[in-house]
């Protein structure tokens, strides 16, 4: 199950900086604010599911109107200017994220290894590899 979440978690935030790089432009003067959030630091499902919630609101004060649901995403419009290819990417992303709040409460709350500069484990390093 760990590795499963570590995907979500990994899937979603590729897209995420895709998504960044992408709309550079179109982002303007927030570009640089974005790239240095904490969003990142998500360890746990709970955590990757606000993340992608405030990814969804973020996206959406740049243009995006869309619908996440349970099992689709229904987008209305993207303003001109973003990337629709990744914009897309990104709105699938969350909605698979969002299906992390069925996981039972243990496992939700459950924090999972992350390998990154700010969290980095040398056990965790080479369990992995």
């Amino acid at each position: 199950m760990e590795e499963i979440i570590r995907l979500f978690r990994k899937s979603l935030l590729e897209a995420f900086s895709n998504w960044l790089e992408k709309n550079k432009e179109a982002i303007g003067k927030w570009y640089e604010s974005l790239q240095k959030q904490s969003w990142q630091d998500c360890a746990t499902p709970i955590e990757i599911m606000g993340t992608a919630m405030w990814m969804f609101n973020m996206i959406a004060d740049c243009g995006v109107l869309a619908g996440i649901g349970p099992d689709k995403v229904n987008i209305v419009e993207i303003r001109q200017g973003l990337d629709e290819q990744s914009t897309k990417r990104l709105l699938l992303m969350i909605q698979a994220c969002m299906s992390l709040q069925f996981l039972p409460r243990a496992v939700a709350n459950e924090q999972i290894p992350i390998i990154s500069p700010k969290r980095f484990s040398l056990k965790e390093y080479i369990r992995q590899t």
